[in-house]
């Protein structure tokens, strides 16, 4: 998870009145048909990531995180009257030497486990 935000977004929203220091909360909903990022100033209760830009802090609570996990989340303001957000697939970083993604486990076809973890269902 990577999140970003922008210095035009978090200016934005102290021009709408977020004073500095203020802890902002992201989630993302449902509307029409597609996901939208939205935002409320609150104090965290289970944050599992925190960026911090020009004095306001953002943050994902543990029950949000299963739109975040695995994304690189950008928020912007480009006018409007309202943020901008872009997902991405966060990349995989390559490991040291290797060019390739390691083999997958062989699969037992009984039970569709892999043979590394078989010992566990026994």
């Amino acid at each position: 998870m990577k999140l970003v935000v922008t210095n035009r977004a978090s200016k934005w929203l102290q021009q709408t009145g977020i004073s500095s220091g203020s802890q902002v909360a992201l989630w993302a909903e449902r509307q029409a048909g597609q996901f939208t990022i939205n935002y409320r100033v609150q104090r965290p209760d289970q944050p599992v990531f925190t960026v911090s830009q020009d004095g306001l802090d953002f943050y994902v609570e543990f029950a949000e995180e299963w739109f975040f996990s695995g994304k690189q989340v950008t928020i912007d303001y480009q006018g409007g009257g309202r943020l901008t957000y872009q997902a991405v697939k966060e990349p995989v970083a390559a490991t040291a030497g290797s060019e390739q993604a390691p083999a997958a486990a062989p699969a037992d076809a009984s039970t569709a486990a892999s043979r590394k973890y078989e010992e566990y269902w026994e």
